[in-house]
Protein backbone atom coordinates (compact mmCIF):
# COMPACT_ATOMS: atom_id res chain seq x y z
CA UNK A 1 0.00 0.00 0.00
CA UNK A 2 1.59 3.32 -1.00
CA UNK A 3 1.90 6.27 1.35
CA UNK A 4 -0.74 8.41 -0.34
CA UNK A 5 -3.30 5.64 -0.07
CA UNK A 6 -2.46 5.20 3.62
CA UNK A 7 -3.14 8.90 4.09
CA UNK A 8 -6.45 8.50 2.29
CA UNK A 9 -7.33 5.64 4.63
CA UNK A 10 -6.64 7.79 7.64
CA UNK A 11 -8.94 10.49 6.29
CA UNK A 12 -11.76 8.11 5.38
CA UNK A 13 -13.73 8.52 8.64
CA UNK A 14 -13.85 12.26 8.13
CA UNK A 15 -14.87 12.34 4.50
CA UNK A 16 -17.43 9.52 4.42
CA UNK A 17 -20.87 10.47 5.68
CA UNK A 18 -23.09 8.09 7.59
CA UNK A 19 -25.48 7.98 4.62
CA UNK A 20 -23.06 5.66 2.83
CA UNK A 21 -23.78 2.99 5.43
CA UNK A 22 -27.58 3.19 5.62
CA UNK A 23 -28.57 0.71 2.90
CA UNK A 24 -30.92 -2.12 3.77
CA UNK A 25 -28.82 -4.46 1.67
CA UNK A 26 -27.15 -7.06 3.87
CA UNK A 27 -23.64 -7.68 2.50
CA UNK A 28 -23.01 -11.40 2.03
CA UNK A 29 -19.85 -13.17 3.07
CA UNK A 30 -16.98 -13.46 0.60
CA UNK A 31 -18.25 -15.06 -2.60
CA UNK A 32 -16.98 -18.58 -3.26
CA UNK A 33 -17.94 -19.94 -6.65
CA UNK A 34 -16.51 -23.37 -6.11
CA UNK A 35 -13.38 -25.23 -5.15
CA UNK A 36 -11.83 -24.69 -8.57
CA UNK A 37 -12.13 -20.90 -8.21
CA UNK A 38 -10.58 -21.02 -4.75
CA UNK A 39 -7.70 -23.17 -5.96
CA UNK A 40 -7.10 -20.90 -8.95
CA UNK A 41 -6.97 -17.89 -6.64
CA UNK A 42 -4.34 -19.55 -4.46
CA UNK A 43 -2.26 -20.63 -7.46
CA UNK A 44 -2.28 -17.02 -8.68
CA UNK A 45 -0.60 -15.93 -5.45
CA UNK A 46 2.54 -17.92 -6.29
CA UNK A 47 5.16 -15.66 -7.84
CA UNK A 48 8.37 -16.79 -9.55
CA UNK A 49 10.85 -14.04 -8.78
CA UNK A 50 14.26 -15.19 -10.03
CA UNK A 51 16.03 -18.40 -11.03
CA UNK A 52 12.75 -20.21 -10.65
CA UNK A 53 12.44 -19.28 -6.96
CA UNK A 54 8.83 -19.20 -5.87
CA UNK A 55 7.16 -17.04 -3.22
CA UNK A 56 3.66 -17.51 -1.81
CA UNK A 57 1.90 -14.25 -0.91
CA UNK A 58 -0.01 -15.54 2.17
CA UNK A 59 3.27 -16.83 3.57
CA UNK A 60 5.02 -13.50 2.96
CA UNK A 61 2.15 -11.67 4.67
CA UNK A 62 2.38 -13.99 7.68
CA UNK A 63 6.14 -13.44 7.97
CA UNK A 64 5.68 -9.67 7.88
CA UNK A 65 2.95 -9.80 10.52
CA UNK A 66 5.05 -11.95 12.83
CA UNK A 67 8.09 -9.70 12.38
CA UNK A 68 5.97 -6.67 13.31
CA UNK A 69 4.54 -8.48 16.34
CA UNK A 70 7.96 -9.57 17.56
CA UNK A 71 9.19 -5.97 17.26
CA UNK A 72 6.31 -4.69 19.40
CA UNK A 73 7.59 -3.83 22.91
CA UNK A 74 6.32 -6.07 25.72
CA UNK A 75 4.50 -8.42 23.37
CA UNK A 76 5.99 -11.44 25.18
CA UNK A 77 4.60 -10.12 28.44
CA UNK A 78 1.07 -9.40 27.29
CA UNK A 79 0.44 -11.83 24.43
CA UNK A 80 2.86 -14.74 24.82
CA UNK A 81 0.29 -17.40 23.92
CA UNK A 82 -0.86 -15.65 20.76
CA UNK A 83 2.73 -15.01 19.69
CA UNK A 84 3.69 -18.64 20.32
CA UNK A 85 0.67 -19.75 18.30
CA UNK A 86 1.68 -17.47 15.43
CA UNK A 87 5.23 -18.85 15.42
CA UNK A 88 3.98 -22.42 15.47
CA UNK A 89 1.50 -21.86 12.65
CA UNK A 90 4.11 -20.07 10.55
CA UNK A 91 6.61 -22.88 11.11
CA UNK A 92 4.04 -25.41 9.96
CA UNK A 93 3.22 -23.29 6.92
CA UNK A 94 6.94 -22.93 6.09
CA UNK A 95 7.46 -26.68 6.33
CA UNK A 96 4.49 -27.33 4.08
CA UNK A 97 5.73 -24.80 1.55
CA UNK A 98 9.21 -26.36 1.36
CA UNK A 99 7.75 -29.38 -0.36
CA UNK A 100 5.79 -27.25 -2.83
CA UNK A 101 8.03 -24.31 -3.73
CA UNK A 102 9.90 -26.11 -6.53
CA UNK A 103 6.82 -27.58 -8.17
CA UNK A 104 5.47 -25.89 -11.29
CA UNK A 105 1.93 -26.35 -10.00
CA UNK A 106 1.70 -27.44 -6.36
CA UNK A 107 -1.11 -29.81 -5.41
CA UNK A 108 -4.21 -27.79 -4.61
CA UNK A 109 -5.03 -29.55 -1.33
CA UNK A 110 -1.50 -29.04 0.01
CA UNK A 111 -1.49 -25.40 -1.09
CA UNK A 112 -4.79 -24.83 0.73
CA UNK A 113 -3.26 -26.31 3.89
CA UNK A 114 -0.26 -23.97 3.66
CA UNK A 115 -2.53 -20.96 3.04
CA UNK A 116 -4.70 -21.82 6.04
CA UNK A 117 -1.73 -22.07 8.38
CA UNK A 118 -0.21 -18.87 6.97
CA UNK A 119 -3.49 -17.02 7.48
CA UNK A 120 -3.74 -18.37 11.03
CA UNK A 121 -0.17 -17.23 11.75
CA UNK A 122 -0.89 -13.77 10.40
CA UNK A 123 -4.06 -13.31 12.44
CA UNK A 124 -2.48 -14.58 15.67
CA UNK A 125 0.50 -12.28 15.12
CA UNK A 126 -1.81 -9.31 14.55
CA UNK A 127 -3.82 -10.16 17.66
CA UNK A 128 -0.60 -10.46 19.71
CA UNK A 129 0.64 -7.10 18.48
CA UNK A 130 -2.62 -5.25 19.08
CA UNK A 131 -3.06 -6.90 22.49
CA UNK A 132 0.32 -5.58 23.56
CA UNK A 133 -0.44 -2.10 22.21
CA UNK A 134 -3.77 -2.05 24.02
CA UNK A 135 -2.26 -3.19 27.33
CA UNK A 136 0.59 -0.69 27.11
CA UNK A 137 -1.87 2.11 26.41
CA UNK A 138 -3.99 0.94 29.33
CA UNK A 139 -0.97 1.08 31.62
CA UNK A 140 -0.25 4.60 30.41
CA UNK A 141 -3.88 5.57 30.95
CA UNK A 142 -3.78 4.22 34.49
CA UNK A 143 -0.51 6.03 35.22
CA UNK A 144 -1.81 9.31 33.81
CA UNK A 145 -5.10 8.84 35.63
CA UNK A 146 -3.28 8.24 38.92
CA UNK A 147 -1.29 11.42 38.39
CA UNK A 148 -4.40 13.40 37.50
CA UNK A 149 -6.22 12.01 40.53
CA UNK A 150 -3.32 13.06 42.77
CA UNK A 151 -3.41 16.56 41.30
CA UNK A 152 -7.16 16.70 41.77
CA UNK A 153 -6.84 15.64 45.40
CA UNK A 154 -4.23 18.32 46.02
CA UNK A 155 -6.42 20.98 44.43
CA UNK A 156 -9.68 19.86 46.06
CA UNK A 157 -11.00 22.11 48.89
CA UNK A 158 -10.36 20.81 52.39
CA UNK A 159 -13.93 21.36 53.54
CA UNK A 160 -17.26 22.77 52.48
CA UNK A 161 -18.94 22.39 49.12
CA UNK A 162 -18.36 24.31 45.95
CA UNK A 163 -21.24 25.93 44.07
CA UNK A 164 -22.47 24.27 40.91
CA UNK A 165 -20.29 25.14 37.96
CA UNK A 166 -21.55 26.12 34.53
CA UNK A 167 -20.25 24.84 31.23
CA UNK A 168 -16.60 25.71 30.79
CA UNK A 169 -15.98 26.25 34.51
CA UNK A 170 -13.73 23.99 36.55
CA UNK A 171 -15.92 21.61 38.49
CA UNK A 172 -15.00 19.79 41.69
CA UNK A 173 -14.39 16.09 41.14
CA UNK A 174 -16.08 13.64 43.45
CA UNK A 175 -14.41 10.37 44.50
CA UNK A 176 -17.08 8.52 42.52
CA UNK A 177 -16.17 10.44 39.35
CA UNK A 178 -12.47 9.74 39.86
CA UNK A 179 -13.17 6.05 40.30
CA UNK A 180 -14.97 5.93 36.95
CA UNK A 181 -12.09 7.31 34.88
CA UNK A 182 -10.42 4.57 32.87
CA UNK A 183 -13.33 2.14 33.08
CA UNK A 184 -14.65 0.53 29.90
CA UNK A 185 -18.39 0.68 30.49
CA UNK A 186 -19.45 -0.61 27.06
CA UNK A 187 -19.63 -3.50 26.74
CA UNK A 188 -18.35 -4.41 30.21
CA UNK A 189 -21.02 -2.66 32.27
CA UNK A 190 -23.97 -1.90 30.01
CA UNK A 191 -23.66 -4.63 27.39
CA UNK A 192 -23.07 -4.59 23.64
CA UNK A 193 -24.04 -1.85 21.21
CA UNK A 194 -24.68 -3.44 17.82
CA UNK A 195 -25.79 -2.31 14.37
CA UNK A 196 -27.58 -3.63 11.33
CA UNK A 197 -25.10 -5.36 9.05
CA UNK A 198 -23.07 -2.99 6.90
CA UNK A 199 -24.79 0.13 8.26
CA UNK A 200 -24.52 2.74 11.02
CA UNK A 201 -28.12 2.08 12.12
CA UNK A 202 -28.17 0.98 15.72
CA UNK A 203 -30.29 -2.02 16.60
CA UNK A 204 -33.30 -1.25 18.79
CA UNK A 205 -32.10 -3.51 21.59
CA UNK A 206 -28.91 -1.44 21.89
CA UNK A 207 -30.75 1.78 22.73
CA UNK A 208 -31.02 0.78 26.40
CA UNK A 209 -27.24 0.52 26.74
CA UNK A 210 -26.78 4.00 25.26
CA UNK A 211 -29.43 5.46 27.58
CA UNK A 212 -27.70 3.89 30.57
CA UNK A 213 -24.42 5.39 29.44
CA UNK A 214 -26.08 8.79 29.03
CA UNK A 215 -27.58 8.55 32.53
CA UNK A 216 -24.15 7.69 33.94
CA UNK A 217 -22.54 10.69 32.25
CA UNK A 218 -25.28 13.05 33.43
CA UNK A 219 -24.90 11.76 36.98
CA UNK A 220 -21.12 12.36 36.86
CA UNK A 221 -20.64 15.78 35.21
CA UNK A 222 -16.85 15.96 35.48
CA UNK A 223 -16.19 12.92 33.29
CA UNK A 224 -16.36 12.41 29.53
CA UNK A 225 -16.46 9.37 27.30
CA UNK A 226 -14.40 8.09 24.39
CA UNK A 227 -16.36 5.98 21.89
CA UNK A 228 -14.32 3.53 19.79
CA UNK A 229 -15.78 1.65 16.80
CA UNK A 230 -14.37 -1.64 15.48
CA UNK A 231 -15.33 -4.04 12.67
CA UNK A 232 -14.34 -7.52 11.57
CA UNK A 233 -12.24 -7.95 8.44
CA UNK A 234 -15.03 -9.22 6.15
CA UNK A 235 -15.70 -6.96 3.20
CA UNK A 236 -19.10 -5.64 2.15
CA UNK A 237 -21.01 -6.48 -1.00
CA UNK A 238 -19.51 -5.03 -4.22
CA UNK A 239 -22.38 -2.55 -4.55
CA UNK A 240 -21.62 -1.20 -1.08
CA UNK A 241 -17.98 -0.70 -2.02
CA UNK A 242 -19.07 1.06 -5.22
CA UNK A 243 -21.32 3.44 -3.28
CA UNK A 244 -18.54 4.13 -0.80
CA UNK A 245 -15.98 4.95 -3.49
CA UNK A 246 -18.54 7.09 -5.34
CA UNK A 247 -19.15 9.07 -2.14
CA UNK A 248 -15.39 9.60 -1.73
CA UNK A 249 -14.00 10.11 -5.26
CA UNK A 250 -10.58 11.09 -3.94
CA UNK A 251 -10.00 7.56 -2.75
CA UNK A 252 -10.26 6.04 -6.21
CA UNK A 253 -7.49 8.32 -7.50
CA UNK A 254 -4.98 6.22 -5.53
CA UNK A 255 -5.83 3.11 -7.59
CA UNK A 256 -6.62 1.03 -4.51
CA UNK A 257 -6.82 -2.74 -4.55
CA UNK A 258 -9.94 -4.58 -3.42
CA UNK A 259 -8.26 -5.16 -0.04
CA UNK A 260 -7.51 -1.43 0.27
CA UNK A 261 -11.15 -0.57 -0.44
CA UNK A 262 -12.39 -3.06 2.15
CA UNK A 263 -10.07 -1.60 4.79
CA UNK A 264 -11.15 1.94 3.95
CA UNK A 265 -14.82 0.93 4.05
CA UNK A 266 -14.42 -0.80 7.42
CA UNK A 267 -12.50 2.17 8.82
CA UNK A 268 -15.18 4.61 7.73
CA UNK A 269 -18.00 2.30 8.87
CA UNK A 270 -16.49 1.96 12.34
CA UNK A 271 -16.15 5.75 12.60
CA UNK A 272 -19.74 6.26 11.44
CA UNK A 273 -20.95 3.83 14.09
CA UNK A 274 -18.94 5.55 16.81
CA UNK A 275 -20.43 8.89 15.71
CA UNK A 276 -23.91 7.36 15.74
CA UNK A 277 -23.44 6.40 19.40
CA UNK A 278 -22.14 9.91 20.15
CA UNK A 279 -25.21 11.41 18.45
CA UNK A 280 -27.52 9.24 20.53
CA UNK A 281 -25.77 10.42 23.69
CA UNK A 282 -26.28 14.05 22.65
CA UNK A 283 -29.97 13.35 21.99
CA UNK A 284 -30.15 11.88 25.50
CA UNK A 285 -28.87 15.12 27.04
CA UNK A 286 -25.08 14.69 27.16
CA UNK A 287 -23.12 17.79 25.97
CA UNK A 288 -21.23 17.04 22.78
CA UNK A 289 -18.04 18.56 24.21
CA UNK A 290 -17.83 15.66 26.66
CA UNK A 291 -17.87 13.01 23.92
CA UNK A 292 -15.13 11.79 21.60
CA UNK A 293 -15.65 9.26 18.80
CA UNK A 294 -13.13 7.39 16.65
CA UNK A 295 -13.17 4.36 14.35
CA UNK A 296 -10.42 1.76 14.04
CA UNK A 297 -11.92 -0.44 11.32
CA UNK A 298 -10.57 -3.98 11.43
CA UNK A 299 -7.12 -3.02 12.78
CA UNK A 300 -7.64 -4.04 16.41
CA UNK A 301 -9.16 -7.53 16.51
CA UNK A 302 -9.73 -9.19 19.87
CA UNK A 303 -10.37 -12.60 18.32
CA UNK A 304 -9.75 -14.49 15.09
CA UNK A 305 -11.72 -13.39 12.05
CA UNK A 306 -11.64 -16.99 10.84
CA UNK A 307 -14.74 -17.97 12.84
CA UNK A 308 -18.23 -16.51 13.12
CA UNK A 309 -17.80 -16.20 16.88
CA UNK A 310 -14.52 -14.35 16.48
CA UNK A 311 -15.99 -11.96 13.92
CA UNK A 312 -18.89 -11.19 16.27
CA UNK A 313 -16.38 -10.33 19.00
CA UNK A 314 -14.44 -8.05 16.66
CA UNK A 315 -17.57 -6.11 15.59
CA UNK A 316 -17.89 -3.95 18.66
CA UNK A 317 -18.31 -0.54 20.22
CA UNK A 318 -16.15 0.31 23.22
CA UNK A 319 -16.91 3.22 25.55
CA UNK A 320 -14.22 4.31 28.00
CA UNK A 321 -14.72 6.95 30.68
CA UNK A 322 -12.15 9.77 30.54
CA UNK A 323 -11.67 13.04 32.44
CA UNK A 324 -14.26 15.57 31.29
CA UNK A 325 -13.27 18.85 29.61
CA UNK A 326 -14.22 20.92 32.68
CA UNK A 327 -12.56 18.76 35.31
CA UNK A 328 -9.46 19.95 37.19
CA UNK A 329 -7.64 16.89 35.80
CA UNK A 330 -8.30 17.85 32.19
CA UNK A 331 -7.47 21.53 32.79
CA UNK A 332 -4.24 20.52 34.51
CA UNK A 333 -3.29 18.12 31.73
CA UNK A 334 -3.94 20.74 29.01
CA UNK A 335 -1.93 23.42 30.79
CA UNK A 336 0.91 21.06 31.59
CA UNK A 337 1.03 22.36 35.13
Amino acid sequence: MNKSWMIALSLAPFIAGCSVFESNVVPPGPALTGVNAQNAALQSQIKRVRDGEARFAPLDNAREALTAAEAQPDVEQYAANELAGARSALEEAEQGWQGLANKQRPADAKLVAVAEQAHRARRLAEIARYTAVREINLEKLIAVNDELKARGERSAPASGSAPAAGAGEVQPVSPADRKLVGQQVVPDRFGDVSFETGTARMKAESQAAVRQLADLLKAHPTVGVAIFGHTDSVGPAPESIDRFVAANPGLDEQAPTREDKVRAFNLALSAARARAVAQQLVENGVPARRIGARGFGDTQPVASNDTAEGRRANRRIEAVIVPGPDSPEARSARSGS
